[in-house]
């Protein structure tokens, strides 16, 4: 799908989203309909040659998850510029970050998120969208809490993925490895509650006995990085 650009409208006042990137909110005009979108702009470099870029690797990765009843917000525009490529998708209306009931989980003080379930429900739900994504052959390799939203569903919690460029598509389903390294990036502090997604993604069978031990490794592996990550910021920019 070309052309995309020219079909947005930008909105007034609109700020953008934390993000490595440029993510903000806009409209999308098509047929006389205007959409509400979210748009991700993403600057090229070698790295990135036609066909491969990585608003064209998000496009793939998102019709293949919802070709898999996995869901991800719809995508609904893609071009790409000797500069740039942009993707563009339906905004999720009423939508909050995993994240969200992560920190209220660790403070009780916090505003509830506006979206009713449980710290239970959500990592149930989670535990479960890990399993089918994994089964389907998805190493998502960023399944971080600011990748990962959640809206009211009719049966509890639903959950979505965003942010898919870095994700890859293997023949048949992941080996147990790369599972735990996905399984290991959700910002859960307590043990116990790294136990209850583990047993959430193996129900209704058990965790294998080696699983906790290598899923505690990678997590204590992803945490030293990611604060060796802050003390390097400055030269890393």
């Amino acid at each position: 799908m070309t052309g995309v650009l020219a079909q947005l409208e930008p909105i007034s006042g609109a700020e953008g989203y934390p993000a490595r990137h440029d993510v903000r909110d806009a409209w999308l005009v098509r047929g006389g309909e205007r959409i509400p979108v979210v748009v991700k702009r993403i600057g090229r470099d070698f790295r990135q040659p036609d066909g491969n870029t990585r608003a064209e690797r998000a496009d793939r990765i998102a019709r293949h998850l919802l070709a898999c009843g996995i869901d991800t917000p719809e995508p609904l525009g893609l071009e790409v510029t000797p500069e740039e490529s942009v993707f563009v998708v339906r905004k999720l209306e009423g939508a909050v970050q995993i994240r969200s009931f992560f920190l209220r989980r660790d403070d009780p003080g916090r505003q509830p998120p506006p979206v009713k379930a449980t710290f239970e429900e959500v990592l149930t739900a989670l535990g479960r969208l890990a399993k089918r994504l994994h089964d389907a052959g998805v190493f998502f390799r960023d399944f971080t809490d600011g990748n990962i939203l959640v809206t009211e569903g009719e049966a509890g919690p639903r959950l979505w993925l965003v942010d898919l460029d870095r994700a890859r598509i293997r023949k048949g389903p992941l080996r147990t490895f790369n599972r735990l390294r996905d399984l290991a990036r959700p910002g859960l502090k307590r043990a116990e509650d790294r136990r209850f997604l583990l047993s959430a993604y193996y129900a209704p069978g058990p965790v294998p006995p080696v699983v906790p031990f290598v899923h505690a490794a990678l997590k204590r592996r992803i945490v030293a990085w990611d604060r060796l990550k802050k003390v390097l910021r400055p030269w890393r920019r």
